[in-house]
């Protein structure tokens, strides 16, 4: 749907090979949402494609996404606290072996059952 990105777009890649594979693809054009949607708000079709973008570094945010046109009337910015700084995904990086898996659901498990007391 999004067509065949750019070397621009895919620049934010680090991955070569990931790279090589999406260019081994078929060439394809990006899709007219409006001929996909006919029937869609034009203003819901704006903020779509502002969202749906191969690069993450064009991409909308989350926070022009509730300031977008779209949602007028929704958005109250004294109820949508925003992050100070980006969250970190660290705790999810290691080795999901099966003896690990199983140890981190029995502490979890256990520590649910501790906190219900």
């Amino acid at each position: 749907m999004l067509g065949t990105p750019t070397n621009e777009d895919m620049a934010y890649i680090g991955n070569e090979s990931a790279i090589k594979y999406i260019k081994s693809l078929p060439r394809r054009t990006k899709q007219n949402l409006k001929t996909l949607y006919p029937k869609a708000n034009p203003v819901a079709l704006d903020l779509l494609s502002k969202m749906l973008v191969f690069n993450p570094d064009r991409r909308y945010t989350v926070k022009e996404c509730i300031e977008h046109p779209y949602f007028e009337g929704l958005h109250n910015p004294e109820e949508e606290p925003v992050c100070e700084k980006p969250f970190d995904w660290a705790w999810d990086n290691f080795e999901p072996t099966r003896e690990l898996l199983q140890t981190m659901v029995y502490e979890e498990a256990a520590k649910y059952q501790r906190e219900r007391k």
